[in-house]
């Protein structure tokens, strides 16, 4: 039966309810008695029309009630699967960003903490066992003063250094912590501040004896021009110094800023050419300079490359001593080029061997100086070495000699 039957029927049988009730008035005013009876029949009758009226409108009243609740239970329901789908999206966000969140309710219980501040801090349910500390101090401090309270505090082994901010929610006393590792930064930082003090230092030297020398020049010119000539070569000496200085600057900062261009070369090509260029200077010094090298290719700069074998046989050239030897070696080994230079020089103490790769140190900083070096030959090296998905390495004995060496990946046929 449709809906619009079903309307009908009450409207039928009140009507049927009615012409009867009139029927039976007719009747009424016959017979008195029956009259009566047929009222109470009568009524009966409308009573039972109207129930039936009644109850139709209430079925249908209930009928829109419960199509209501049911269309409200399921908006209910999709507002709360969307909201779910934001806290787990939210979560997956937190979960891969670096800086670590922590969110502390209102009655002090730890109600969320990401990967990374479990990571940075000691996992706590609530903020009196939170450490370090201070993080304690800031979320009391961000509910005293309702502003965005800030610091820095030192935990772990090693020690990190961790940058930390509390925020009030305004509704209520939830604070929000965020956590940031600067170790590294200030790490960063402070060799940058290193490298302009030494910088600044190893420049300053030349030029103050340029300075000197200049202004002594000066002077014999007039006075005493016999020792001009000695002057002269003492500002000669300066300014090649600076220019060398300068010179392995610029070398440093390309290699540690530019992206290298990697084409196939042959390194035992590129070392010979290397050990030819300074046979001369080994010659003069006295010192036998040899090669054993076998073909191998790697994938790199050539530039770059034939920079950090100059700076090893240079650094090897300068710390031996007349009699000496440096050889240097190019072999293959498990699909590695290695690029070792060695010699029979004063060699390195053992407690000096994990610096001598940093910028301006010196193992002995007036004999470095006195016999041209920069201080920044190695690091040249080892940023090379690096660029080109290697590493250097050095093995030393006091007295005896050194030996570093170059692993690069070579490339196979």
């Amino acid at each position: 039966m449709s809906s619009q039957h079903r309307r009908l029927v009450p409207r039928l049988l009140a009507a049927y309810a009615v012409a009867f009730a009139l029927i039976l008035a007719v009747v009424f005013w016959v017979d008195s008695s029956a009259g009566r009876v047929v009222g109470v029949i009568i009524g009966g009758l409308a009573g039972a029309a109207l129930i039936l009226v009644e109850g139709r409108r209430l079925r249908v009243e209930a009928d829109r009630l419960k199509e209501r609740m049911d269309r409200e239970t399921s908006e209910a329901e999709d507002r709360a699967r969307r909201a779910e789908e934001e806290r787990r999206r939210l979560e997956q966000v937190l979960a891969v960003v670096r800086q670590g969140v922590v969110l502390v309710g209102e009655d002090d219980v730890i109600a969320y903490a990401n990967q990374a501040a479990l990571e940075m801090v000691r996992p706590a349910e609530k903020l009196a066992t939170l450490v370090p500390r201070h993080l304690q101090r800031l979320v009391r401090q961000a509910r005293l003063e309702q502003t965005v309270a800030e610091g820095d505090m030192e935990h772990g082994s090693p020690v990190r250094t961790l940058r930390a901010a509390a925020v009030l929610f305004p509704a209520d006393k939830r604070v929000l912590i965020t956590i940031t590792d600067v170790t590294a930064n200030n790490r960063i930082e402070a060799v940058r501040r290193d490298f302009v003090a030494a910088a600044s230092h190893e420049l300053k030297t030349p030029v103050a004896a340029m300075l000197a020398s200049a202004e002594a020049l000066n002077l014999a010119l007039t006075r005493d021009p016999a020792s001009a000539q000695r002057f002269a070569v003492q500002v000669e000496r300066s300014a090649q110094q600076l220019a060398r200085l300068v010179s392995d600057l610029l070398d440093l900062s390309r290699v540690e800023s530019t992206v290298m261009e990697a084409e196939p070369m042959r390194v035992d090509q590129l070392v010979q050419a290397e050990v030819s260029r300074l046979q001369g200077t080994a010659d003069e010094a006295g010192i036998h300079l040899g090669l054993e090298a076998e073909p191998v290719q790697v994938a790199g700069t050539p530039h770059d490359l034939r920079l950090a074998v100059r700076n090893l046989l240079d650094n090897a050239l300068r710390h031996t001593s007349s009699g000496g030897s440096v050889t240097v070696t190019v072999l293959t080994r498990d699909g590695r080029c290695l690029i070792a230079v060695s010699d029979t020089g004063e060699g390195i103490p053992q407690r000096e061997l994990p610096r001598i790769f940093e910028r301006f140190y010196r193992v002995d900083s007036a004999r470095s100086r006195s016999t041209g070096g920069t201080g920044l030959g190695l690091a040249i090296v080892k940023h090379v070495a690096e660029g080109h998905g290697g590493t250097v390495t050095v093995e030393s004995e006091l007295g005896v000699g050194s030996s570093l060496q170059i692993d690069l990946p070579a490339l196979v046929d």
